[in-house]
């Protein structure tokens, strides 16, 4: 039996009308971008401006509809991101009461098994009185390590990532690392590439990562938006 594709990307391409004054045409942030990506994939995309970033983030998370090709998600597949989940919080609310949402897995896949949320709060450092605390009441550093919870407990099988890997610590970082290690699921980082080497240069997983290479692809973008797989 043949994997089953949970994402596909076919000659994908986007673009807004640019005005110069003289004349009208087609400004391309993105085209003919062609990717399949499996359960267990990672991907990474560069991108050459905001512009670009923003609209393959859109168009992942179908806020955007492609100007050419089509992108296909299999059925009953939702995909989350680290800023969705984020904005998705009840900021009055305690971190354990958020945690309560079926969005979220009492016992996720963790480092090969199934964990206990409780367990995987301990590791983080989101135990005792933190627990109680209102979200908008946490500390930078206990916000972005109830981030990492969140993504890992996510019942989802596609997570984007943006921004996350230059607010990681050195609890958060190595706690990363092994939930990417054995995350059956799709993960789609956003240009955090540098960050994500950064972070884990100031890791004690260094070994380990350099073991394995995180991403199946790595995509760039040129200032035209032609698509490139580099890897």
């Amino acid at each position: 039996m043949y994997p089953k594709v949970l994402l596909s990307c076919q000659n994908i391409g986007y673009f807004t009308k640019a005005d110069s004054g003289k004349s009208t045409g087609e400004k391309w942030d993105i085209r003919q971008l062609n990717l399949e990506l499996y359960a267990g994939d990672r991907a990474c995309f560069h991108f050459q401006n905001e512009e670009q970033k923003e609209v393959l983030w859109r168009l992942f998370l179908q806020k955007l509809k492609p100007k050419t090709g089509s992108f296909i998600v299999s059925s009953k597949i939702h995909i989350h991101s680290d800023e969705s989940l984020w904005e998705g919080t009840d900021r009055k609310a305690t971190l354990q009461e958020n945690m309560k949402s079926k969005l979220f897995a009492a016992r996720p896949w963790f480092g090969g098994q199934r964990r206990n949320l409780e367990t995987l709060m301990d590791r983080l450092g989101l135990s005792g009185r933190i627990l109680h605390l209102p979200v908008q009441e946490l500390t930078r550093e206990q916000a972005a390590r109830f981030c990492v919870l969140m993504l890992v407990a996510a019942n989802t099988k596609v997570i984007l990532i943006d921004r996350l890997f230059s607010r990681l610590d050195e609890i958060s970082m190595p706690f990363v690392q092994e939930w990417l290690d054995s995350y059956a699921g799709i993960i789609v980082l956003f240009g955090e590439l540098p960050d994500y080497h950064k972070a884990v240069k100031n890791s004690q997983m260094i070994q380990q990562s350099q073991a394995k290479p995180l991403f199946n692809f790595i995509i760039s973008f040129s200032l035209d938006g032609y698509a490139k797989t580099i890897c």
